[in-house]
């Protein structure tokens, strides 16, 4: 169990040290890191990377209840359509309102490099079956891959970009750029547990281990002075009838009972 701990151990560092690779400063083309249809990789979420293609402004969405310095408003989440025909969502900013200017999708056909954070898509909404969002049409509650794919035609990463910087740059206004989730550096907390735990385990088994000896090693004890006592006891008798038992009584030609003397060798 000790060394299941430090294989834990182990793991915690190991996947401390992929999250910290993962915020490279340096930018990858984001279908090296991640393609359509594929699971989110782990060592994935916030890799710097840059995605080529062309907005597809006509199904831009907006994600509400996202708040930006104490304020609660909308992201801006456009498609992006890759040279692959496949598409990724990209988080262009935050708006206070739906009725910013900013928020205005944007149009042309012109092929932008956009760099940002790779995140992967939040989960779900817990709904009874058949519930919406109770939101307008064109807004989501969730970056969820379940809303992206009934939203947007195409197949899709199973991540969204969080844009940092556009070649060539968006017209203003532009919506204000959203922040990266702070990075987990150091040692990841759910291995780290689970090296506690296994501890825990290691250490109780030789607890348990030594009140075994203990009680055994008690236990031979108590069963050796039994058998003192025993003989003890065996030797006080024998001490207080030192001359064995003495002789019954003989009947006289009277009738009488009489004791028979002992025996000339026996203690008076």
């Amino acid at each position: 169990m000790s060394f299941l701990g430090q294989w834990q151990l182990d793991r915690a560092r190991e996947r401390g040290a992929e999250a910290e690779a993962a915020r490279d400063d340096r930018p990858r083309p984001v279908q090296d890191v991640l393609r359509a249809r594929v699971t989110f990789p782990r060592d994935a979420a916030g890799a710097r990377v840059v995605a080529r293609g062309r907005w597809d402004g006509g199904r831009q969405l907006l994600v509400a209840g996202r708040e930006l310095g104490g304020r609660t408003g909308f992201w801006v989440l456009t498609p992006l359509r890759l040279a692959d025909g496949s598409g990724v969502g990209v988080v262009r900013g935050w708006v206070p309102t739906a009725a910013d200017p900013a928020a205005a999708a944007p149009s042309g056909t012109v092929t932008v490099a956009v760099t940002g954070r790779l995140e992967p898509a939040e989960p779900p909404a817990q709904r009874a079956p058949g519930q919406g969002s109770g939101l307008p049409a064109g807004r989501l509650d969730r970056v969820a891959a379940t809303d992206l794919i009934a939203a947007w035609p195409y197949p899709l990463l199973t991540g969204y970009v969080l844009a940092e910087s556009q070649a060539p740059p968006a017209a203003a206004p532009s919506p204000r750029p959203v922040p990266p989730p702070a990075p987990e550096t150091g040692l990841a907390w759910q291995n780290l547990s689970y090296a506690v735990q296994w501890w825990a385990f290691a250490l109780f088994g030789l607890f348990f281990w030594w009140r075994l000896v203990r009680d055994d090693h008690a236990g031979r004890l108590r069963g050796g002075d039994g058998a003192d006592g025993a003989d003890g006891a065996d030797g006080a008798d024998g001490a207080d009838d030192p001359g064995g038992p003495a002789p019954p009584p003989v009947r006289d030609d009277a009738g009488a009972m009489t004791a028979t003397a002992p025996s000339p060798g026996a203690r008076q």
